[in-house]
């Protein structure tokens, strides 16, 4: 502990208690409260954005980024060897699983303030049209190696677990093919029309573990922050969120409006947000490596993975037709009234 007593000193806290609560993260109780030490995985390349997010977030007033402790250098972080430290206040968080309207409108309402729009030059729309019409060669690819570890396991006289689950699984993912399908066909249709491309501040490991509520909510560990579109932030966040069987992800669409309400999307950048969601490559991955037999996962932890990818790409449908029930439809009738 004398390493961490020694970078503590740097900002002038003396420690009457320090607990390790990871390897990298430590709660320290002195000069009458307690702070989070955190030894973070930056990389010394990445250390100036980093700096700029708080330094935007007090210039932006951007209250549910958790602010840093400056030390007695007048620095974010202290450095001891090639390790880099930085320390906030501690915040107690009772809740492990936050009430999703609160993070919706926080995660907007960040995404809203950093907003950055370039315009899209006719390059760009060409570089963008061919990625995505590479993803769907692609997609189309892993339907026919679905299909056809479907038709080995059929094959079998008696199938495993992993087999079974897969062929029992197999009719869901033909929806999430053609579901991917329908909204790579109309994503790639609207490029046509964009004339600007939505960049923000994403948190780039967004769930519940990096959102704090104490008398706020706060939004810790920027180490992966990058300016994104923010559908890949909130792709993160739903695909940890209904990773579990009791996810509640009925809820999950209900509140998302709470996150147009701060930070709005139009139809395109739903499409895109829904391709995310329904992106079947780690559930194939995932039977490749039980086939392949290059994992040293057991077939229960097989089992597990694909349980939970399937759950996943579940929500993506829901999320397609949740999409097309309260957005396009209404866009449809409002052109409707116009004529």
């Amino acid at each position: 502990m004398e390493k961490i007593r020694r970078i503590l000193e740097t900002y002038r806290v003396y420690p009457i208690d320090i607990d390790k609560i990871t390897e990298r993260l430590y709660r320290i109780k002195g000069n009458n409260q307690s702070y989070a030490l955190k030894k973070s995985g930056l990389k010394e390349e990445k250390v100036p954005f980093w700096l700029d997010i708080y330094r935007t977030a007090e210039q932006q007033k951007i209250v549910n980024i958790l602010p840093l402790y400056l030390n007695k250098s007048g620095n974010l972080f202290t450095k001891d060897g090639n390790d880099i430290y930085y320390l906030s206040p501690w915040i107690d968080s009772g809740h492990r699983t936050h009430a999703i309207e609160k993070i919706y409108q926080n995660i907007g309402y960040i995404h809203a303030k950093t907003r950055k729009v370039t315009e899209i030059t006719e390059e760009i729309r060409q570089t963008s049209r061919e990625n995505f019409l590479v993803f769907k060669r692609q997609s189309s690819e892993l339907r026919k190696r679905l299909m056809s570890h479907v038709e080995q396991f059929e094959s079998q006289h008696f199938m495993s677990p992993v087999e079974l689950l897969v062929c029992t699984q197999y009719r869901d993912l033909v929806h999430v093919f053609y579901g991917l399908d329908k909204r790579l066909n109309q994503y790639i249709d609207s490029l046509e029309e964009m004339n600007d491309w939505k960049l923000a501040l994403c948190h780039g490991r967004l769930k519940d573990s990096h959102v704090l509520h104490g008398n706020q909510l706060y939004v810790i560990n920027w180490e992966q922050a990058s300016y994104q579109h923010p559908v890949l932030d909130l792709t993160r966040l739903l695909k940890s969120r209904t990773l579990h069987y009791d996810s509640d992800k009925r809820l999950l669409l209900d509140k998302f409006k709470f996150y147009l309400e701060e930070n709005k999307l139009d139809i395109p950048d739903l499409a895109l947000l829904s391709i995310y969601l329904l992106d079947p490559s780690e559930y194939l991955r995932t039977i490749d490596e039980y086939v392949e037999r290059n994992s040293d996962l057991s077939m229960i932890d097989h089992v597990i993975k694909l349980q939970r990818y399937h759950r996943q790409l579940l929500f993506g449908i829901q999320f397609s037709e949740y999409m097309e029930q309260e957005f396009e439809m209404v866009a449809f009738d409002e052109s409707g009234s116009e004529t």
